[in-house]
């Protein structure tokens, strides 16, 4: 997410949240004003020539209604993807693209809608008329089920690579990915570097972003 431009990207990718809404009513400018961490480590790895321009790294609508149906209860719950388009941004280039979903109960009555980023995973509670609030606002919503603490766990990017990480101590993780690369990384907060330097590494919301190394992409915990 070569070395010094993904790294600076990396560096200063917790300042600004493509939408992180604290106020419903925020216009849609405001929103796309703010960067996502993902997104923006994905971009900085584009520009540092990590990934190629057209390099597919999002998410399936298949993948993205898996991980809002296992956030709900599926015995009391159904979730349908939706045919709605939903893009927020000024103009095509800075612009994030969702998926919408319906969930509604046994009764068939609608509790809400999720919208999903197509490259990050991360989920909002759709308002309607291209209105994101924080997901933690969704009816819905389970702080228990949702929480993912640290970098220990177990990840998975849209093309099903897996993505182990272990940590003994506070300053450094392990890291396995499925395809037999492995190594350590020396943490700094939400960020990490590996020992070879091949590597950058972002934990967001239970995402990991990966920059360089040949598995650039997203991870999701799982």
């Amino acid at each position: 997410m070569k070395r010094s431009v993904a790294m600076v990207a990396l560096g200063t990718l917790l300042l600004s949240g493509c939408i992180q809404q604290t106020d419903v009513m925020e216009s849609t400018e405001e929103q796309a004003a703010k960067a996502n961490p993902q997104t923006q480590a994905l971009e900085a790895a584009t520009q540092a020539g990590l990934i190629s321009e057209d390099a597919t790294v999002g998410l399936s609508e298949q993948e993205t209604l898996q991980q809002v149906s296992d956030a709900v209860d599926k015995t009391q719950y159904a979730v349908e993807a939706t045919e709605e388009t939903l893009s927020v941004g000024t103009d095509a280039a800075s612009a994030c693209e969702y998926y919408v979903f319906v969930v509604s109960d046994a009764t068939g009555r609608t509790v809400g809608k999720v919208a999903v980023d197509r490259e990050t995973g991360e989920k909002y509670n759709y308002l309607g008329d291209g209105v994101l609030d924080d997901y933690a606002t969704f009816p819905l919503y389970d702080a228990e089920a949702e929480q993912h603490e640290g970098w220990p766990g177990s990840y998975v990017s849209p093309a099903g690579v897996m993505l182990t990480i272990t940590q003994e101590e506070e300053t450094g993780i392990v890291y396995r990915f499925s395809d037999g690369t492995e190594g350590t990384a020396a943490v700094n907060g939400e960020t990490a570097k590996s020992g070879d330097e091949q590597m950058n590494f972002l934990l967001a919301d239970g995402i990991v972003t990966v920059a360089g190394g040949g598995l650039t992409g997203n991870y999701i915990a799982q």
